[in-house]
Formats: C-alpha cells, structure tokens, sequence
C-alpha cells in the first residue's frame, strides 16, 4: 500500500532494530531490548503493518502477537494488538491521510476476519485511543477492564487447601505440564459462553517462565489431604502490591484462591491483592470487602474488515492482566 507521504509494508524480520528504536521514541524512557523483540514477535509468534518515510524512517508500527483463543467452546486462532505506536512527529496527523490509519487498517484488510487467517483481534486502548480508532471507523468497544482489590490478610494457614510454587526448572516440567493442561480444561468447560485465550502449558511456559525481563511466580492451590489440583494462580510482586496475572481451573475455586493469595501477601508482608479483569466477570471473583476501579480500558473490535460483528461478542471476553504484552 502506497500513500502520498508513506510506504506501507508488513514487518520483516530486517525491520526488527527500526520497531525498537521507534519504540524507545515512543515509549521512552521504557526501551524495547533484542531479547524483548525476540519474546514478542520472534519465531513467527507475531506479524504487523509499519509505515516509512521517503527517507527510510519508519514512523508508525501496528503489531500483533499471534494466540490461540477458546470462543464459545470453539478453538480460533486470534491476534493480540502490541506495540501500536506514531512517531511523535507524525502524532498530530491522527485523520485518514494519516500514518496510525493507514497501519491500522491496512493490518484487518491483510489479516483478520472472515476467510482470513485470523479470526479477530483485541487490545488495551485507553479511553482516548479507543475514541480516535472508533471515530476513523476501525474499532467498536465490546468490553472494559476493571481491578478488584483487597487487602491483605492475616490469616493462618488453610485447613482444606495449601499453596506452593510450581518450580520452572526442566526436571518439574512433565509434571508442570500435566497439571496446568488438566486445569486449563476445566477451565474451557467452564467458560463455554466465552471468550479466553488459551491457557495451556506451553503459553505458560512462554508468557511466564521465559519472559527476558519480568519474573513472575506460578502457585499452585490443592486439597491438602488428596493432593487434588484447584487451580494455578500467576502473580507479580510490586512494592507492597502483589499483582495476580493470571488464573486457571474452574471458576469454582475463585473464591479459595483469593483467599490464599491474601493470606501469602500478609505472609510476605504487601499491603494488597489486585486484580485485572473484564467487567463482565467481575461477579466471578469474591464480593466480600472488594474495591472496584474502572481503569478506563477499553476492548476493542475491529469493524474495518468483514468479521465478527461487536455485539456478538460484547460483554462476553474474559481478560486479565496476563492477556497484555506490557505487565
């Protein structure tokens, strides 16, 4: 695709040191490293559309990393929008002539929709993104993301269910493996009017225990006198904040788990437990001494391209903080 001002090409591995130092402009002080990069995009994992400057600058990137998406009980094969960034020389020309257009619709028309190789694509816009996209005719909102928060607790150790770390190292992984499966199933079976990425052990084992930069902790809940698996429970340390990332098995044992991950933050000495989550499954979590927060995210659909219409799938994404490329 050709425009008056820009040439625009879908990414290559040879754009890779361009998207980086256009993501350093961009988000600066934050710096996309090569190993970053790699976990992202690398290995076929992800795709995107860039614009250039008749100087060979790039000056827009909308990228998207490849997942696999439960919908309603249905396996597809979905994209994830990262990384969707416009020099900030080129930021005020936010129209249809523009760079960020010219990206983010050519991306759909490639690559998402019917007869296409994805079947839909979502993201964390804020407010203000999400306006500029729905007024150039590209997104329609279909959900909105909430934190729940609870403060730690001082409770001792559960009766009924204990909690220990699923260790990375390679002699755990089979076993790692066969639990996180088997949780994930019960999970799909119970999410079956849905929408949620899949959760299984090799997007564990990427998201989590290969990241280049974050370290996250992987906890497994189970019955302490049968051993039973209830759930798997992702979280990062923050300060005095312990950040759930992610939770697998069936939506039964919510409850339980808060409950032990408030107890471990009193254990570790934080303050507070949070949560990220889509509104629609706030009611999922327990009620009990919550805060709610509206973080002013929204989930959007793309309506450029032939797809899915929005209102079949408005209100029924479940996304937490692990869905993102950036916590």
């Amino acid at each position: 695709m050709k425009s008056s001002r820009w040439s625009i090409t879908t990414v290559t591995e040879n754009d890779k040191a361009a998207i980086r130092e256009l993501f350093n402009e961009v988000f600066a002080p934050e710096k996309m490293s090569d190993v970053l990069w790699e976990w992202k995009y690398g290995n076929g994992r992800g795709l995107g559309t860039v614009a250039w400057r008749d100087d060979g600058k790039m000056v827009a990137h909308y990228g998207a990393i490849i997942r696999k998406l439960h919908y309603f009980g249905s396996l597809k094969l979905i994209i994830q929008i990262a990384d969707v960034m416009v020099s900030t020389k080129e930021r005020g020309r936010l129209t249809r002539r523009g760079a960020f257009f010219l990206t983010a619709a050519t991306f759909p028309e490639s690559y998402v929709g019917y007869g296409a190789r994805f079947w839909l694509g979502y993201g964390f816009p804020n407010k203000r993104a999400m306006k500029i996209a729905e007024r150039l005719g590209l997104y329609a909102p279909v959900g909105k993301m909430i934190e729940l928060r609870w403060q730690s607790s001082a409770a001792k150790s559960h009766l009924w269910t204990r909690i220990r770390h699923l260790q990375p190292q390679h002699k755990h992984k089979q076993k790692n493996k066969q639990i996180i499966n088997k949780l994930w199933n019960h999970m799909a079976d119970s999410l079956q009017d849905a929408l949620v990425g899949v959760r299984d052990w090799d997007y564990v084992e990427h998201r989590y225990f290969l990241h280049p930069h974050k370290q996250y902790e992987v906890l497994l809940i189970s019955r302490r006198f049968t051993n039973q698996a209830l759930a798997v429970i992702v979280i990062r340390r923050e300060n005095e904040t312990c950040r759930i990332m992610d939770f697998i098995g069936d939506l039964k044992y919510l409850p339980e788990t808060i409950k032990q991950i408030r107890r471990m933050a009193g254990v570790w000495g934080m303050k507070a437990v949070i949560v990220w989550i889509t509104a629609n499954f706030t009611k999922a979590f327990p009620q009990q001494e919550v805060e709610e927060h509206d973080l002013e995210i929204i989930i959007p659909h793309t309506i450029w391209s032939q797809a899915v219409p929005p209102e079949a799938i408005e209100g029924h994404w479940w996304l937490m903080s692990g869905d993102t490329d950036f916590l």
